[in-house]
Formats: structure tokens, C-alpha cells, sequence
């Protein structure tokens, strides 16, 4: 007895000496990310130490790092990269997650520059994905625009996008529609991503993290749209502190107001801004501006275990109200009345698993318009409804493959109704309520070193027609050198909301959308893409592709369609494109900028004839400049060309006499003219354009102004937008509506 108890102390006294070392054998999974300490933004490249254990990471391109196998004791994480402040962080042996704000900082080294990796190149050695393109938000905040910074103007450059005029955000792709366009914030579509008819963007640029534009060929990840995806990622708010921006400018003002949420783990950004003008020309004159907008968009993110919960909301509302006829005594007046707008929320949960990762997405969006003459005359109303959700699963099987396998749901309602008050009449009614389920799945296999492949397939199945489809997708890359590769890509594309156009109208103001149901189709596109991409060392890349591409069951607005018959809205049609493009840039160094170039021909079949689409423009060229300016200003410029534009042409005018039957006569008369049979025969002039900016920086009461000039149109070349003909004259005359005369625009821009 004696003996046991001697052994059974000697066990404790041995469990006790080795019970610390067995602690400290602990493991665990230190995830977080590094970020820029002034806009918040991930910063890639960074290095990530814990010199003890002999451990280390790099961040990826979002800031996003991981560090396996860290034994669960107090430890020094230590950050470093060119460019930034180096840090030390002690982390205590029960955190997992570590987030870290650097500093910038200026590094001057002799005989060597060090700089983070590229994106663009990181996508080009990495990424099976022809026709895409990154746009970082200091590109945008530095190019020339109307008042202030705008993501779609600069999409607008681009290779492969048609801007139709001055007046519109809006854009076509690679012969596309607008309604083609897959645009969304943080994975959330927005139907009208527009406010003044298409003269500024929904989005707030100082809000913007990231922007990603396909122009083609899209992953079987992407769907519903034919054309391409604009992916808008909103950037988190700052969690050191609270920290504001804003900008005064001529036709508008915004806040953003961003820090972290006392009491908890999770930061909010809040942006918002409205014009003026209406209130400005109201105090100072006795007219009155007819129009404004204003919009708020929100993000909060949260910390969730080793996953990460975010939320995005968004709301923004244009009105107008212009008297059209002046009420005089026994005249009433008329006035149109319009207003549109968005509203979206929606929420994401990420969750890593190792080198998996879990998605899941869910959504809300809104947009209604109403358009009427009032008092009661003629009420036109569109609103729109989709709840989305989404779940998607990012594994890696084996060492060359990277599989992406999710499915989803878009529930849509749509209402559309014209009618009359004053007459008691319903014009028109229509109701489309198309579900959309689907699932995708993808494979970047690298099959051998030097070339790469992307199967992929989505399944599509929409209620309502009842009709399933099946959309293969393929993309490849062959590195013939490490700085040249060959890509290509084919696949097929569908789209089951379509919105109302007119092809003889290159501007709306809105769109009126509807969905697919026994009467009108899922439209179809098919992609073929093919091109090649080049690196002249580390700073200037060169990317080069042609596509052909098909139109099948997309619908145009039907101008002689009859209110009593429910069926005859829509004109089907179909149409084809074809063309290159060419994207020379130089990403880094004193001077940036890019030259794009655009060749396309796109045709339309339908009212039994074949014509050029409105956004037919053969030749579409961008040269964009950024560099050090005069008087220590940052200099941008920009210089467009685009070749004509087709337009249906009149031929004449009639007098439209109206019968007044209390009277039985004739009285009055309106000059309605008459469109040329054939659609988009004639064409405009040439398009060109050169806008030039300055922005200055000053650090002022423990912030920083950038006040701002800039030249749109600087050269006030007269870019035709219409032509008005008059045919009371002998000859008849024609004369021309111009797009932006030259416009000097400043503000100033305040960081704090």
C-alpha cells in the first residue's frame, strides 16, 4: 500500500512538471485583417511575423491573412511591409481574430523599389477570367468629372463600353442593353443605379472599397444579365476611430461618417449627399429648379467567431416637378410630376474552414417610378420587387484545383399601369412575377504549369414560363512565357427581366421593367471571347481580345401596341456583335494612366428588318492621364473620341387637327413629324471630348482639404446630342441640340 502511494505521487509530481509544455502545445488559427489607417481600405503584401514560433503570412489583396498553427500562449505578431509603419501587436492566448490599422509612410531606398504586388498582375498569373478589370478608388477620385467623383463615369472608359452621350451614366457592353448590366453593391442588384436621367451614379466613391467590371464571358457564379457584371464592394468603417469625410461642390454636397460602434466589435459607415440647386435658386431668384435627388448608403461590419457579418443598405429617391402649361383664368394648368428610386438591404456571413470558406447571402431591393401630368390627366407607375438569397461554398480538393459550388433564389414582382383620372380609364395593367432558382458550379483547375482551365455550368429554372436552363461556361489560359498568356472563354448567358426601351432613344430617364411569363421570353445570349494579355515588366500590361457574341429573345418597346390587348407590349428581337478590344495601361510610377480602344459593329432584327443598334459605334477611344500637375497640383486628363452614332431620321411633318365634338369642328392643330421607315439610317457626327482636372492637398486643423478645379469639355467641342427640324420653312431647316458645353466646376473635399 505504502508503494502504490509513493507511485501515485510521483505520477502527479510528473503530470504537474509536464502539464505546462502540454498547454502550450495547444494550436489555433490566428485570422484578421490589415488595413490602411487613413480610408480603412485591406492592404495586400503585408507580411505577417510571429518570430518566436518561426510562423509567417502574407496578406491577401483584401488584407485578409492567416497564421495556422500558433500555440495558444501570449505572443508578438509583428506587421511589416514597404510602405507602411511596421507593428507589434501582443495577442493573448485566448484571442483568435486580430485586426490592425498601418499607417503610410514615405520610405525613400537607394538603388531599389519595393512595392506590394499588383492586382492586375495577381489576377493575370492567377485568375482564368478574361474581360475583367479592377478599378481602385484613388483612380476614381482623381478623374475629371461633373462635380464630383462618379464609379460609372469611370467604367464608362473602359474598353468595350459605349457611353451614348453626356448626359447618361448609363453604358452599353460589347452590344448589350443597359438592362444587360448586372450591377450590384456588396453582392446586392440594384435596378436603376442612376439619379438626373443618368447624370450621376448611385455610388458614393468614398464609400467604395473595391469595383470589379466583366465585360464578358463571366463565371458560371454570375447570372441572370447577358452582358456583363459590375461588382461594387463597399468598404467597412474604420474601428480605430471616429473619423468623417465630405465634399462641397457646385451641384452637390456629401457626408460620410465612419468608426466603430461603442460597446461592441463592430464598425458602421454612413454616407450620404443631396443637390441643391432647387434650394439655392428658390432663396436667391424667384424660379424655381424642378428637380433634386438625395441618397444614404450604410454598412456595418461585425466579427463573428473566426467569420465575419456585414450589412448594406441603401437608399436614394429622385423628384421632379416641372409646370409644363401655366393655369390662367378658364385654363387649367399641367404640371409633370415624376419621382423614382432604390431601396436595398441586404447581409452577407463569411466563414473560413481552413482553406474552405462558407458565403451566404440574403437580400431585399426596391424600385418603383411614377410619371404622370397632373391635375389627374395621365399616370404612368412601375415597381419592382426581388428577395434574393444565396449560398455558396469555396473548397480546395486538391493542390490545383479551386472549386466554387453554391445555388440560389430571386423571387421578383413586378407591377406596371397607365391610366387616366380625369378620364376614369385604366389604360393598361400587367403583373409579372418570375422566380428564378438556380445553381452553379466552378473549377479553376491548373492542369499543368503553364495552362489553366475554368469549366463551369449554372442551371437555371423560371417560374412562371416553366422553363429550365442550362448554361455551360469555359474559360482558358496558356502561359507561353511568364508574361504572356493566351485566353479565351465561351459560354451561355440568360435573363429573365427585361426593361422597356425604345431603340429609336439613346436617353431615358428611368427604366419600366417587366419579367418573363407565357408571353414574353427569357432572353439568351451566347459569348465567345478570345484575346491575349502581356506584361513589359512589373508596372505596364497590354490585353487584347475579340468576341462574338448573339442576341436571341431580348424585347424592345412595342410604339403601336394596343392598350385593350393584353400581349403586344414588347416587339421580340434579335441581334448579334462583334468587335475588339485593346486595354494598354501602366499601373504605377510618376505617370499612370491608360489608352483603351474599342471596334464594334452591333445589329438588331426585328420589325422585318435588320438595322444598327443606337449604341452602334464603330471606333471608341480613351486616353487617360494621371500625374503631378502645376503649383503642386495632381493633374488628371482625359481625352474620348468616339466614330458616329446612328439615329432614325425624319422626314417630314404633319398637322395632327383635333375634332371637338360639342362644337363639330375642327380647332387646333399640333405639327406631329414623321420618323423615316428604316430605323437608325443616318448617323451623327463624331464624339470628342478632353476634361482636365487639378486637385491640391493641405493638411489643416489636424485634417486634410483637397479643393479642386476642373475643365469638362475644356476644348467646348460641339458634340450634337439631337437634331430639331423645322418644316414650316422653305427649305426646311435642321439644327442641332449640343451635349456639355465647356463646364468649370470646383469644390472642395475635407477629410478629418
Amino acid at each position: 500500500m505504502k508503494k502504490r502511494r509513493v507511485d501515485i505521487a510521483r505520477l502527479v509530481l510528473l503530470l504537474m512538471c509536464i502539464a505546462p509544455p502540454i498547454v502550450g502545445q495547444q494550436r489555433r488559427d490566428v485570422v484578421g485583417t490589415v488595413r490602411s489607417a487613413t480610408d480603412s481600405g485591406g492592404l495586400g503584401g503585408v507580411r505577417v511575423l510571429i518570430a518566436e514560433h518561426g510562423l509567417i503570412a502574407t496578406s491577401s489583396e483584401d488584407g485578409r491573412y492567416r497564421v495556422s498553427g500558433v500555440p495558444r500562449t501570449r505572443v508578438a505578431v509583428s506587421f511589416a511591409r514597404i510602405g507602411v509603419a511596421a507593428d507589434t501587436v501582443w495577442l493573448s492566448p485566448s484571442v483568435d481574430t486580430l485586426d490592425v490599422y498601418l499607417r503610410p509612410v514615405a520610405i525613400q531606398l537607394e538603388a531599389v523599389r519595393a512595392e506590394a504586388p499588383l492586382r492586375a498582375r495577381e489576377r493575370f498569373e492567377a485568375l482564368v477570367q478574361p474581360s475583367v478589370v479592377s478599378i481602385d478608388r484613388s483612380t476614381i477620385t482623381q478623374l475629371p468629372s461633373l462635380g464630383e467623383a462618379d464609379v460609372l463615369r469611370a467604367v464608362q472608359l473602359m474598353p468595350g463600353t459605349i457611353s451614348t452621350n453626356d448626359y447618361s451614366v448609363g453604358f452599353n457592353v460589347r452590344g448589350g442593353e443597359p438592362d444587360q448590366n448586372l450591377t450590384q453593391i456588396d453582392g446586392i442588384t440594384i435596378f436603376n443605379p442612376t439619379h438626373l436621367g443618368g447624370l450621376f451614379s448611385t455610388f458614393d466613391a468614398d464609400a467604395v472599397e473595391s469595383i470589379e467590371f466583366i465585360t464578358g464571358a463571366f463565371p458560371a457564379e454570375y447570372g441572370g444579365r447577358l452582358s456583363s457584371v459590375l461588382d461594387v464592394g463597399m468598404r467597412p468603417g474604420r474601428s480605430d476611430r471616429l473619423g468623417v469625410k465630405g465634399q462641397i461642390s457646385l451641384i452637390s454636397s456629401k457626408l460620410l461618417v465612419e468608426g466603430p460602434i461603442p460597446g461592441t466589435p463592430a464598425t458602421l459607415l454612413v454616407a450620404g449627399r443631396r443637390t441643391y440647386a432647387d434650394v439655392l435658386i428658390a432663396a436667391l431668384t424667384e424660379e424655381n429648379m424642378p428637380y433634386y435627388f438625395s441618397d444614404v448608403v450604410s454598412k456595418v461590419s461585425m466579427p463573428v467567431g473566426t467569420g465575419l457579418f456585414s450589412a448594406t443598405a441603401y437608399w436614394g429617391q429622385d423628384v421632379l416637378s416641372w409646370e409644363l402649361v401655366e393655369a390662367k383664368e378658364g385654363r387649367t394648368g399641367l404640371d409633370v410630376e415624376a419621382d423614382w428610386g432604390n431601396r436595398l438591404i441586404g447581409m452577407t456571413w463569411r466563414q473560413p474552414f481552413g482553406e474552405r470558406e462558407l458565403r451566404i447571402d440574403a437580400s431585399y431591393t426596391r424600385f418603383g417610378v411614377g410619371f404622370g401630368l397632373e391635375p389627374g390627366l395621365f399616370k404612368a407607375n412601375n415597381k419592382v420587387r426581388l428577395w434574393s438569397s444565396r449560398a455558396l461554398a469555396a473548397i480546395s480538393p486538391g493542390a490545383t484545383h479551386d472549386v466554387r459550388l453554391g445555388g440560389g433564389v430571386e423571387d421578383y414582382h413586378m407591377t406596371y399601369d397607365v391610366s387616366s383620372e380625369s378620364f376614369s380609364a385604366e389604360f393598361f395593367t400587367a403583373e409579372y412575377s418570375p422566380r428564378v432558382w438556380s445553381a452553379f458550379a466552378d473549377d479553376q483547375w491548373r492542369a499543368f504549369p503553364w495552362l489553366s482551365l475554368r469549366p463551369g455550368v449554372r442551371l437555371e429554372y423560371v417560374e412562371g414560363p416553366g422553363i429550365l436552363n442550362w448554361a455551360p461556361r469555359v474559360g482558358i489560359k496558356s502561359f507561353l512565357t511568364e508574361n504572356f498568356a493566351l485566353t479565351g472563354s465561351v459560354g451561355r448567358y440568360h435573363q429573365a427581366i427585361h426593361s422597356l426601351r425604345d431603340q429609336n432613344v439613346s436617353w431615358n430617364i428611368f427604366d419600366f421593367w417587366i419579367g418573363a411569363d407565357s408571353l414574353t421570353p427569357v432572353a439568351r445570349s451566347d459569348h465567345l471571347v478570345f484575346g491575349f494579355e502581356t506584361w513589359f515588366g512589373e508596372a505596364v500590361s497590354l490585353k487584347v481580345e475579340s468576341y462574338y457574341k448573339t442576341f436571341d429573345d431580348i424585347v424592345d418597346f412595342n410604339l403601336n401596341e394596343d392598350p385593350r390587348a393584353t400581349g403586344d407590349e414588347t416587339v421580340p428581337m434579335t441581334g448579334d456583335a462583334w468587335g475588339g478590344d485593346l486595354l494598354f495601361q501602366k499601373h504605377t510610377g510618376g505617370m499612370t494612366g491608360w489608352i483603351s480602344y474599342g471596334l464594334a459593329k452591333v445589329t438588331r432584327n426585328a420589325y422585318g428588318q435588320e438595322f444598327p443598334a443606337v449604341h452602334d459605334r464603330r471606333h471608341t477611344v480613351n486616353v487617360v492621364l494621371q500625374t503631378r500637375g502645376p503649383l503642386g497640383s495632381d493633374l488628371s486628363a482625359r481625352w474620348g473620341y468616339g466614330s458616329p452614332l446612328p439615329f432614325t431620321p425624319f422626314v417630314g411633318e404633319w398637322d395632327h387637327r383635333f375634332y371637338f365634338a360639342t362644337n363639330h369642328r375642327l380647332e387646333d392643330s399640333n405639327r406631329e413629324p414623321i420618323a423615316s421607315p428604316e430605323l437608325n439610317s443616318a448617323r451623327y457626327p463624331y464624339y470628342s471630348r478632353f476634361d482636365i482636372s487639378f486637385r491640391w492637398e493641405m493638411h489643416k486643423w489636424g485634417g486634410v482639404l483637397r479643393p479642386y478645379l476642373q475643365l469638362i469639355n475644356a476644348t467646348n467641342h460641339k458634340n450634337v446630342f439631337l437634331y430639331a427640324f423645322d418644316y414650316g420653312t422653305s427649305p426646311p431647316t435642321r439644327s442641332s441640340i449640343s451635349q456639355f458645353p465647356l463646364l468649370p466646376t470646383f469644390g472642395l473635399e475635407f477629410e478629418f
